[in-house]
């Protein structure tokens, strides 16, 4: 028979409804407890004075300017000795470590380590406790649930001590199902089981650094069943008009930035390159032979014209892998070459999607600035501008030649040579070069264009 939750009292103290969601489903999936969750030091003063017994842990999310800190703190302090009290921090003021300092049970925590260290904790100090729950179904507050864009597992509504019946199919989207007619019943939780509560846990710990960037967050869970496309959301989110991306998916990138850096640093004749490519040209997805091909293009330009600093190498690189990472699986709107062909097109892809290409260079050009802070300065530059064409009809700025830096021009030409090259039938150098001759007639392309003879001379 299933345990009945403990009626003892575990705190959550967070001003934002996010961090108290994401607490409460962590503690009350490992633990046979109900968690209180209240949103202001003065909240838990008040509700800490009526509390006949004193709650089993306190978990305290600090922020920098909580005026009532010392008196919160201190009255733990005095009157909870036998509490643990896990303190979140991302920065702290030295006053404020001044105050824990002398507090035995407080523990300092790791903001950005949700949920895993509080995993770790809950773990350690109830172990071998009644409190430790191995219940098959976890409880899940309606609320936190809502938070959650499109769980894609079963659901469940308890009826009694050990009766479960599923109300939702793993196949459903929880974003868009009708959970408010349970709420409005009365019915606080619905259920998942053990396997999903922990997956779920795994989810949020991939995602909590963007939480911690962004406004208005909903986690965006996706599954190994979803498609290439759902899994990518959860690997790009984009949250109040902003991109981010998980670590783990910057590790992947990061990965393959010195997989393209080695490459490039061997390579040095382009029709050697060229012909491996249209060997190779079905073994692999259109965005990775665009990201290879353009490094290896734009870095051969780049020592034609003697610009071979590693800066100058490492620009290329990481702006070539990075330019359309916000469309690496959307192969449709990737093969858009220009603003003239987007126009031609547009009424085939959705409002979003239209939007989404439209923005892709502005995205990519603030993921570097935000994650990748190791790529030389003005890289997002190169990112930025890597749709504009020398006659001003290029996107998103409309730039002229004029105002289109050298690099720029030489990674505009290196991108345009990369998306001839793939698409066309029978791709030549001659007939690129022709199209060049009128496209590419303007002050600071000249150059780039008679590196490019060079190149094919070689």
């Amino acid at each position: 028979m299933t345990a009945e939750i403990q009626k003892i009292p575990f705190l959550v103290v967070s001003a934002s409804p996010y961090m108290r969601g994401i607490l409460k489903f962590v503690l009350e999936t490992l633990l046979q407890v109900d968690v209180t969750e209240l949103e202001s030091e003065e909240m838990a003063l008040s509700f800490l004075k009526n509390l006949d017994h004193k709650p089993s842990m306190i978990i305290y999310d600090y922020t920098p300017n909580a005026y009532l800190l010392e008196d919160f703190v201190g009255f733990l302090k005095d009157n909870s000795k036998f509490v643990r009290i896990v303190v979140l921090v991302d920065e702290i003021r030295a006053e404020g470590k001044e105050i824990l300092k002398d507090i035995h049970q407080v523990l300092l925590m790791e903001e950005s380590g949700l949920p895993g260290n509080l995993v770790d904790e809950a773990i350690k100090l109830f172990s071998g406790s009644p409190f430790i729950s191995e219940s098959a179904y976890c409880r899940i507050d309606i609320d936190f649930l809502t938070k959650l864009d499109g769980i894609n597992k079963n659901l469940f509504i308890r009826l009694g001590a050990d009766k479960f019946i599923k109300i939702y199919n793993e196949d459903d989207n929880t974003n868009v199902l009708d959970i408010k007619k349970y709420k409005e019943k009365g019915i606080r939780y619905l259920y998942v089981n053990r396997l999903t509560a922990m997956w779920v846990i795994g989810q949020i710990q991939k995602q909590i650094n963007i939480f911690l960037k962004a406004n208005n967050f909903r986690f965006v869970l996706r599954g190994a069943s979803d498609t290439p496309a759902k899994r990518y959301e959860q690997k790009i989110l984009r949250i109040d008009e902003e991109v981010h991306v998980d670590a783990e998916f910057k590790a992947i990138i990061d990965q393959a930035i010195v997989n393209i850096r080695a490459i490039v640093e061997k390579e040095d004749k382009m029709e050697h390159y060229l012909t491996m490519m249209k060997q190779n040209k079905t073994q692999y997805a259109f965005f990775t032979q665009k990201m290879n091909l353009t490094s290896v293009i734009s870095c051969l330009l780049a020592r034609q014209l003697d610009w071979i600093s590693k800066t100058t190498m490492d620009k290329l690189v990481y702006a070539s892998v990075l330019c359309d990472i916000t469309l690496a699986v959307k192969p449709d709107l990737l093969k858009l070459q220009s603003f003239a062909e987007f126009e031609k097109t547009k009424e085939n892809f959705s409002e979003e999607d239209q939007k989404i290409f439209l923005s892709h260079p502005k995205d990519a050009a603030n993921l570097i600035k935000r994650y990748f802070s190791q790529a030389p300065p003005d890289t997002d530059s190169l990112v930025y501008q890597h749709h504009e064409t020398p006659d001003g009809s290029g996107f998103p700025m409309q730039l002229r030649a004029e105002r289109i830096s050298p690099l720029s021009a030489l990674f505009i030409v290196a991108n345009d040579f990369s998306y001839y090259f793939l698409t066309d039938d029978e791709p030549m150098m001659e007939d690129f070069l022709l199209k060049c001759q009128s496209r590419y007639d303007y002050v600071n392309f000249r150059k780039i264009v008679k590196a490019l003879e060079r190149l094919k001379r070689k």
